[in-house]
């Protein structure tokens, strides 16, 4: 019986260490990844670009240029630098 709760509670610990791949994505790096491919396809400077806290591939981040001119950027990637196409608003 003693071996059995070994056995629990090794597997608990593997559970919580599978639980640390989940951690929260760093926005401030994804939103500086999106903004210099903004700039880089359009030849715009001055980019910057808003994302949610809980950013992920798919979701619309709000971009502002120089001017004041705004637009959205859709993730496609976050596999090294982020990644994102020009959507309308």
């Amino acid at each position: 019986m003693g071996r059995a709760r070994y056995l629990v509670v090794i597997a608990a610990a593997a559970a919580l260490v599978g639980c640390g791949d989940d951690s929260a994505p760093d926005v401030g790096a994804i939103e500086r990844d999106l903004a210099a491919g903004v700039e880089e396809d359009t030849g715009t400077r001055g980019v910057t670009v808003e994302c949610s806290e809980d950013v992920g591939e798919g979701d619309v981040c709000r971009v502002t240029a120089a001017g004041g001119v705004r637009a959205e950027v859709r993730v496609t990637s976050l596999d090294g630098e982020a990644e994102g196409t020009l959507v309308q608003p």
